[in-house]
């Protein structure tokens, strides 16, 4: 099962701080496996992008729940 189908069930996927693809930054909250975004205003909805950065698990930290609600969608 693709990482962005667990997570789903596992919260701890979802609130990891990924590297955006487009700014390099670890702030990329991926919502759902069509579409992620950067705590700097980039929007990713490529999913083959986004189950890239899933596959290379590169994050760094976790988002608090606080976190994701101010400022995502």
């Amino acid at each position: 099962m693709p990482l962005w189908e667990r997570g789903e069930s596992e919260p701890e996927i979802r609130m990891r701080k990924y590297k955006c693809p487009d700014c390099g930054e670890y702030s990329l909250h991926i919502k759902h496996g069509s579409f992620a975004e950067c705590g700097n205003g980039c929007f990713i909805s490529d999913e083959g992008v986004i189950d890239g950065v899933l596959r290379d698990a590169d994050f760094k930290g976790f988002f608090t729940r606080e976190e994701l609600e101010t400022n995502f969608i």
